[in-house]
């Protein structure tokens, strides 16, 4: 039996904080002997506190510091609104922990998809905290990135529905720590996948020990339950189906079979073949993978059958692996209602004129039994964790896409491809779920005519990202590709709190109610008469 030692220290500690407590409180009791004994209780609660996962330093961040003392507001700038018709879409300029913190307020529990795409930390001058770059000789640059990304990730579960999920996209530099870190926000069964993108599609030669080809996107869900969506069938995948019989669609060779048929012997029996009179039965271990009602009007579809009891029991126990005192009585087999004389022609004409039955006979007739399975009942294919980059893009086309909207200039190292954005919108959302990307989402419904998703964006504006890039983008691509969609682009202000009742400021959030009303609806409301806001004294 291994031992607990970590266990062992921590019983040994809060030991002899119990014997110091002892000792103080058997002392004259004081004011500093009450705040030596406050001491302990603080001590004696971080040795119990949490010993599996994550671990680091905790840091406060400039905009903690001026959300303690005031509340986030959204204004409008008017003159950036794009109106477009289609979808009503939000681009929203400020502090990310700000603007998430207010999109709690319009919605919670309401984001089916979201995709953060955060600073990777590589020590290059990739990742600033409070407007300074983290930089490879700070020793406190994993624990700033983690309290950076932490308090945002669990706000972001707040947003997600209970069919949402949420896809991070994230390097090797802190792969890891953000896996632990969701396993604590989301919970080990919310965790769906660690897809690993080709980012790349050459290696470079001057690469110093492994090259790196791919990175990460980390996939959780807010309930365990979360299925992702199925992606659209390639031509390989349908070459394989024919219809050789002239049945309804094409379809593909199936088992007929399932596994364990000790828990199943009601499903173990033998099945008369018409075009040869043998008894066939399951594999040894299986069991026919429909009902015997439902694989009895199958078999009807080549000539008449009827249900017989062969007394079959000991053949039945040796596939089902138990005793013959064991296996299930009277389970009839599946046999021929009129001779195999008689039976024969007719399930030959079957057979030479098509459509065969669902079940259906190998090697001309003569084999053993097969299902059908048909092409459109087996939908699209499923998502695995390996994305290449012929089917979702590397980081050169993202470059060349932004060139082409920015007519030659790359305003931003690090895009990523449509295809790869489109592929998290495919399987991560609905199709009038409210996602991620602005391009992707648009050029997705243009695309998808079920198609109905809207956008929200979050970033701040160093360096006049927001305005000059993010905005400019939209806007450049609703008017170059003619999408149906409209814009609204909202600013992060800040109302001061501190030390004033709440009807001293309430009026002046007041001014601001027609931008959440909007951001949480989906609307335009200014100087649309079909719309009003009618609020009850309550509200």
């Amino acid at each position: 039996m291994s031992t607990n030692i970590s266990k062992q220290k921590r019983e040994d500690l809060l030991n002899k904080i119990k014997e110091i407590r002892t000792f103080i409180s058997a002392a004259p009791q004081d004011e500093n002997t009450g705040n030596l004994l406050s001491y302990l209780s603080d001590l004696e609660k971080d040795v119990n506190g949490k010993k599996y996962g994550l671990v680091f330093e905790e840091h406060r961040e400039e905009i903690d510091e001026v959300l303690d003392t005031h509340t986030p507001v959204l204004t409008e700038d008017k003159d950036l609104f794009i109106d477009n018709g289609g979808q009503m879409n939000f681009l929203i300029e400020g502090d990310n922990l700000a603007s998430l913190k207010l999109l709690e307020k319009t919605h919670k529990g309401k984001i089916d998809l979201i995709y953060i795409d955060p600073p990777y930390n590589t020590g290059n001058k990739d990742f600033i905290y409070d407007d300074a770059f983290v930089d490879k000789n700070d020793t406190f640059s994993h624990s700033k990135w983690t309290s950076f990304i932490n308090q945002r990730l669990y706000i972001a579960r707040k947003l997600l529905s209970d069919n949402g999920a949420i896809f991070i996209s994230v390097d090797d530099n802190e792969e890891a720590a953000l896996k632990l870190l969701c396993d604590t926000i989301f919970g080990e069964n919310c965790f769906i996948a660690n897809i690993s993108w080709q980012r790349t599609y050459s290696i470079r030669n001057d690469s110093k020990g492994i090259p790196l080809e791919v990175e990460h996107i980390l996939v959780y869900s807010k309930k365990k339950t979360w299925q992702p969506s199925k992606l659209p069938r390639t031509e390989k995948m349908d070459a394989s189906y024919k219809n050789p019989d002239g049945d309804r669609c094409k379809w593909m060779s199936g088992s007929p079979i399932a596994s364990d048929a000790k828990t199943h012997q009601g499903m173990v029996y033998a099945i008369q073949h018409p075009l040869t009179g043998k008894l066939l039965y399951p594999n040894n271990t299986a069991h026919w993978r429909y009902s015997q009602e439902q694989m009895l009007e199958y078999m009807n579809g080549w000539c008449e059958y009827k249900l017989e009891d062969l007394h079959d029991d000991e053949k039945r126990a040796e596939i089902c692996g138990v005793a013959t005192s064991d296996v299930k009585k009277n389970v009839k087999a599946i046999v021929l209602a009129k001779s195999f004389e008689e039976s024969y022609p007719i399930a030959k004409a079957v057979y030479d004129s098509g459509p065969w039955p669902r079940f259906y006979f190998t090697s001309a007739g003569k084999g053993g039994i097969r299902r059908k399975v048909y092409a459109d009942s087996v939908g699209g294919r499923i998502a695995t964790n390996y994305w290449m980059y012929d089917e979702v893009g590397h980081t050169d086309e993202a470059k060349k896409e932004l060139k082409a909207i920015f007519e030659g200039i790359i305003p931003f190292d690090t895009p990523k491809p449509i295809r790869l954005l489109e592929r998290i919108i495919q399987i991560g959302s609905n199709n009038k779920g409210i996602v991620l990307d602005f391009f992707a989402v648009m050029n997705f419904n243009a695309n998808n005519k079920d198609s109905n998703r809207k956008f929200i964006l979050c970033t701040n504006n160093e360096n006049n990202i927001c305005r000059d890039v993010t905005y400019e983008r939209i806007k450049r691509v609703i008017d170059k590709e003619g999408y149906a969609a409209s814009l609204k682009y909202y600013k992060v202000e800040y109302a001061p709190i501190s030390e004033r009742l709440y009807y001293e400021y309430a009026d002046e959030l007041l001014k601001h109610i027609r931008e959440l009303v909007e951001l949480e609806n989906g609307v335009n409301f200014t100087g649309n008469a079909e719309i009003a806001i009618v609020l009850t004294e309550e509200e």
